[in-house]
């Protein structure tokens, strides 16, 4: 008991190792903010590109709607891996702008290559292999921000206006992306893509490592903390959340396009998710000031129902479809803030960049690969509508989970 005591209180320590120093809040140059912005402008400029089209163009390349799923499981595979590594080098190393310039610099050669391939397996092993790469960049960037953002006090107030140029880079790449497509078709797209890695390589080598948090020591384990039930909890939460979003991250596109909505017509859909997402983060500060962080989280999932419903059984109503893709503010943009500041609880000092890359390959990784096998399933088997049926079920789920996680503290704000 003694030991536990002991190793509790060690992991406790870790994850508050920053409250031994104040700093005054909102006291970080502009300079860095900028470098931060960019950061999320280029990746996010990237996933813009990715997320809406890269369906699209495997359907053109004449691949099922099974096939394009499982392409799209193996797009996540490498995020289960891959995040881990990348995060437990990062701890190790006391470096994450070195990792992010290698990572960057190889996806970029990497999707050079994908206009010469054009067989299946050939595919799923780039597919794989890219992903393996680029999923060191979310959190790697994200635990760089943080522990910046943590040192000056500022991550509820300024976290969500960083995370902001994010949403812009991919408003602009979703949009750029649907006009480029529909004029020239998908073989643009990785051209596109290419692109946007590029820019995203410059921002890159401009950016630099925060300095250290302490004294460098061996950092403590970070699996062990998953044997706590409320950290359990959590992470299944997420888990839930990005196993619903599967639906649209995978089959969105593919199910308007099924209804007869153009490619730009698209881009506009998801142009107004990201929109109302830039909203939520400029107001972040006052909606985590206002409301527990439990109602915060739970919300999130409630609201991620009633859109996944909403979208499989009622698409055909175009303007509830745009009403509808305003919950992206809550689904992703709120469910985003609220998890990382929650994950703070227990990740951070020497198990930052390990802590977010466990979250993002429990949630991305695992919940986003079973999620779009799910998905595809469904797709074949029953009909597209119960792909977000499933969704929407994920999602109620995943709201008791996320209350759990919250059972056993006495101060949920």
């Amino acid at each position: 008991m003694r030991r536990r005591a002991r190793r509790d209180t060690a992991h406790r320590g870790a994850g508050q190792i920053l409250s031994t120093t104040t700093f005054r809040p909102g006291s970080i140059d502009r300079a860095t903010y900028l470098r931060f912005g960019l950061f999320y402008l280029g990746y996010y400029g990237y996933v813009g590109v990715i997320s809406p089209y890269v369906s699209l163009f495997f359907a053109d390349r004449g691949f099922s709607p099974v096939q394009i799923g499982v392409l799209m499981a193996s797009f996540q595979l490498s995020r289960i891996v891959g995040p881990y590594l990348w995060g437990w080098l990062s701890d190790v190393t006391h470096t994450r702008v070195k990792l992010l310039r290698l990572a960057a610099i190889t996806a970029l050669l990497a999707f050079l290559a994908v206009p010469g391939i054009h067989s299946y397996g050939g595919m799923m092993a780039m597919m794989v292999g890219l992903n393996l790469i680029t999923s060191a960049m979310s959190p790697l960037g994200d635990a760089l921000t943080i522990s910046t953002l943590r040192r000056h006090g500022a991550f509820d107030h300024r976290y969500g206006r960083v995370r902001m140029f994010g949403s812009v880079g991919f408003i602009v790449a979703v949009l750029m992306g649907g006009a480029l497509f529909e004029r020239f078709g998908m073989p643009a797209f990785p051209w596109l893509a290419s692109a946007m890695l590029a820019l995203f390589s410059l921002v890159v080598f401009g950016m630099r490592d925060a300095p250290d948090e302490g004294p460098r020591v061996a950092p403590p384990p970070a699996l062990p903390l998953l044997r706590r039930p409320d950290v359990a909890w959590f992470l299944a939460s997420a888990f839930l959340m990005m196993f619903a979003h599967a639906a649209l991250y995978v089959f969105y596109s593919l199910y308007l396009e099924q209804l007869g909505y153009s490619k730009f017509a698209i881009g506009v859909m998801w142009t107004i998710g990201v929109v109302a997402e830039i909203v939520f983060f400029f107001f972040q500060g006052r909606l985590f000031g206002a409301l527990a962080l439990r109602t915060i989280l739970a919300g999130t999932f409630v609201l991620a129902a009633l859109r996944f419903g909403l979208t499989g059984y009622f698409a055909k109503y175009v303007w509830l479809m745009a009403l509808v893709q305003v919950l992206h503010a809550a689904t992703f943009g709120a469910h985003h803030s609220a998890s990382l500041k929650r994950l703070q609880r227990w990740f951070a000092g020497p198990l930052q960049g390990r802590g977010q890359a466990l979250y993002t390959g429990i949630s991305y990784g695992v919940g986003g690969t079973l999620g779009g096998l799910a998905m595809g399933w469904t797709w074949k088997t029953l009909a597209p509508m119960h792909t977000f049926g499933l969704a929407a079920l994920a999602a109620l789920i995943g709201a008791v989970c996320a209350v759990m996680s919250f059972r056993r503290e006495a101060d949920v704000a």
